[in-house]
């Protein structure tokens, strides 16, 4: 496989591949990935710059990171179905728009195609409060993590639960690499997938009811997107909707998967 991405392969099956989000990595799938193992070959990935990738020589741009992913998917040399939240999110779709590989399914948890308001796009987060993260993130960046996390949970029916959870896997691998961390938040920052061409592929949207980084008005620009689109908000979670109700989220894409 691909001498960048450290992967974890369970199960077997139709090949699916998860993408996790900014300053994670792929332990944070848990309880949820070993749901969809049941059924399917899962590929949990640690993107360039995480966990046990972070020595990766990546330019860790969405493009960089993109061509990571793409290159592990094609040496399986099969179709995939593609899960990405948030900051994976846009990885997937920037995959998804290239159209390089073969999908067969694309989910996507907690993500949106701009995570920056615009003049035309109000239903996105302050570019200020990107601006904040990334001062803070040169100062003390375990600090800046921490809060990160803390805004993801944030919303959520059992929060600490939730927060427990991310801070208990969070450390498994080690510390992200801070290039990768700074890039990241570029990419969240700068990132417009809106005004890519109308995709074909069947989507998926999952949403958090209360999540306070990616709105659930979201799921209108993905309709506009994507034709063959299902979208589910799942009540009372925040932007990590899989962690809190694992099997809710498994349930409802192993069947899209499976339509």
């Amino acid at each position: 496989m691909s001498d960048q991405l450290y992967s974890e392969v369970k199960g077997s099956g139709h090949h699916v591949v998860l993408l996790h989000g900014w300053g994670m990595h792929g332990g944070l799938w848990g309880k949820f990935r070993r749901l969809l193992s049941a059924q399917f070959q899962t590929h949990t990935l640690d993107l360039p710059g995480y966990g046990f990738s972070r020595e990766s020589k990546s330019e860790f741009t969405l493009n960089a990171l993109t061509d990571s992913v793409e290159e592990y998917i094609k040496e399986l040399n099969e179709p995939v179905s593609l899960i990405g939240w948030s900051l994976g999110g846009l990885i997937a779709l920037n995959i998804a728009n290239r159209n390089k590989i073969q999908i067969k399914k694309l989910v996507l948890i907690a993500a949106t195609p701009c995570f920056t308001k615009r003049e035309d796009w109000p239903d996105a987060m302050e570019q200020s409060i990107f601006n904040d993260f990334s001062t803070a993130l040169e100062v003390d960046y375990k600090k800046t993590l921490k809060r990160f996390m803390f805004l993801q949970t944030r919303g959520s029916d059992i929060a600490k639960e939730d927060l427990r959870e991310i801070n208990k896997q969070l450390d498994l691998r080690g510390e992200p690499n801070i290039k990768a961390l700074r890039k990241g938040l570029d990419i969240l920052s700068n990132t417009n997938l809106r005004n890519h061409e109308i995709n074909t592929i069947p989507l998926m949207v999952l949403l958090g009811e209360k999540d306070t980084l990616v709105p659930v008005e979201v799921k209108n620009e993905f309709t506009r997107m994507f034709p063959h689109t299902e979208q589910l908000i799942i009540e009372k979670t925040g932007h990590a909707p899989f962690i809190s109700k694992p099997e809710l989220c498994a349930d409802k894409i192993k069947n899209f998967i499976n339509e």
